[in-house]
């Protein structure tokens, strides 16, 4: 398995506290069979002091990594904003391992009409980007199928997160709608958009693996490894 959305670097936003905290997580990935992680601290906005810290918390971060033999690669999650394109395209914010892969959010409670959730997301793929779309799953006022349906046939590419198919990591209907979009096959990515905590650790990557394996083990491998095989470069 691969892991494409975490907040494992540590002190850079509200994930990891500190470089153990991060190196205890980095082995309980390992243990479960993840050697490579895609370390996506929140970025929204130009912070040239943050994106510096970030860099080099990373650095520092990734050699410990490779003693323990996984392997870390660099983006941003990324609180989407009409900025969000020019900011891409001058290096204040930054896509997944510098592929054309961007990984976005939203707010999460907001309500804006869903039009211009696909119109922005659009734009990023009419300036040559492959957008993410982060944990569907949390956007409680667009749970509606067909709006994802919609988001697919524009090209978004979506991520659960791992723990939402857990159920006593998450409510209810987190729970029932992220089997839903597993069983319309409209996912393309699960991480765990780890925090460095034990309701969002990487256990409940392994337990959700299971689960979707349990339905389609192609589509797991799919979902869980093989996707994401472009994004960290070895396609």
């Amino acid at each position: 398995m691969i892991d494409i959305h975490t907040h494992i670097i540590y002190d850079v936003d509200d994930g990891s506290k500190s470089l153990e905290q991060s190196i205890k997580y980095l082995k309980q990935a390992k243990k479960i069979g993840v050697n490579k992680v895609v370390c996506t601290p929140h970025m929204s906005h130009d912070k040239k002091e943050k994106a510096l810290k970030i860099v080099d918390h990373f650095k520092i971060l990734r050699e410990e990594a490779q003693k323990l033999g996984v392997e870390l690669y660099l983006g941003n999650e990324i609180m989407y904003s009409d900025n969000t394109v020019k900011l891409l395209k001058t290096r204040k914010i930054i896509s997944l391992n510098n592929s054309k892969y961007v990984l976005v959010e939203f707010k999460r409670n907001e309500n804006r009409n869903f039009d211009n959730i696909v119109s922005s997301l659009c734009d990023l793929a009419d300036n040559g980007y492959y957008p993410i779309l982060a944990h569907p799953e949390f956007y409680i006022n667009y749970r509606n199928i067909d709006n994802y349906r919609i988001l697919k046939e524009n090209g978004v590419l979506l991520q659960l997160d791992s723990t939402s198919l857990i159920l006593n990591k998450t409510s209810l209907k987190t729970y029932k709608f992220a089997k839903k979009l597993i069983k319309e096959r409209l996912i393309d990515f699960v991480a765990t958009d780890s925090h460095c905590t034990k309701k969002r650790d990487y256990l409940s990557l392994k337990k959700a693996y299971k689960k979707v394996s349990k339905i389609d083990k192609k589509y797991a491998d799919i979902i869980f490894n093989d996707n994401q095989l472009d994004i960290i470069g070895e396609i």
